[in-house]
């Protein structure tokens, strides 16, 4: 069984996926359990069985359950004696960690912002036997041959063919990249968020983007995405997939999650597809 949606904008998808992806779930209240509550009474003359309930009828005051918060780690500062090299080290690599990360949303919200005013088309359906047999090679680490694993195709239509290279088609197919990157890692913090596992691929490399890396890469052009509802014309020189109702001006980015396709968060996500303004 295949499900589609569309969504008129990227823009307005990945709008809607970056506030649906930090809504934060139901708090679950805290449960507190007594060890041997079966157990014979001591004499309570001698003195409170348990520390923690010193008081009559075994109670406790609320500060004896209150978790202690961490300690501060210390810094390199507090030391007495250090070098110049470590301090230096130290800060540097906080520091260019924080500085890439903040280029690489940069980057990604830049992309969102000069995505087109296209539709876009979230397929969802059950992982080809043809594609399943090749996961264990594209995410060498997992054991998915016992489990259900459902595919979500996101197909961006394009101003450009990408059947014939141009400069215009190759800045929009980096745009489009950047667009799919940003959109699919909402989906996925979606999923991993609700316990399940979730990946994508990269269309730059056709490798796992979060997962770890892998000799196997799956592109867009492979055969395996015949089964998945495109067509894969042979021009000799290249590949070409087509949309059924696009053509080749399309871009087609994957998702991988062992979701069952009727899940609740797997039904948020496709709603957030068709939700009208």
């Amino acid at each position: 069984m295949k499900t589609s949606a569309v969504c008129p904008q990227m823009r307005l998808f990945a709008s809607r996926l970056r506030q649906f992806s930090t809504q934060t779930g139901m708090a679950q209240a805290p449960i507190i359990f007594v060890k041997g509550g079966q157990s014979a009474r001591p004499n309570s003359l001698l003195g409170p069985a348990d520390k923690q309930f010193p008081f009559p009828g075994d109670v406790s005051h609320k500060s004896a359950l209150e978790e202690v918060g961490s300690q501060p780690e210390m810094s390199i500062l507090s030391d007495t004696r250090h070098s110049i090299n470590s301090l230096v080290s130290a800060n540097r690599v906080d520091a260019d960690a924080t500085y890439l990360n903040e280029l690489r949303i940069n980057a990604l919200e830049e992309a969102q912002e000069r995505a087109g005013d296209w539709p876009i088309e979230l397929s969802l359906q059950e992982c080809p036997r043809l594609l399943k047999k090749d996961l264990k090679f594209l995410f060498p680490d997992l054991k998915l041959d016992k489990v259900a694993v459902s595919v979500l195709n996101l197909t961006q239509k394009t101003e450009n063919d990408m059947a014939s290279w141009s400069k215009d088609m190759e800045e929009e197919r980096e745009v489009l990249t950047a667009s799919f990157v940003s959109s699919a890692q909402a989906i996925c913090n979606s999923l991993r968020s609700c316990g399940y596992w979730a990946d994508f691929v990269d269309p730059s490399s056709g490798r796992p983007f979060l997962g770890h890396y892998s000799n196997y890469a799956l592109f867009e052009t492979d055969d395996v995405y015949k089964y998945m509802g495109f067509n894969i014309e042979d021009l000799g020189c290249c590949k070409v997939l087509k949309h059924v109702a696009w053509g080749s001006h399309a871009f087609v980015g994957t998702l991988f999650t062992d979701a069952p396709m009727d899940s609740q968060i797997v039904k948020d996500i496709l709603a957030k597809v068709n939700e009208e303004d």
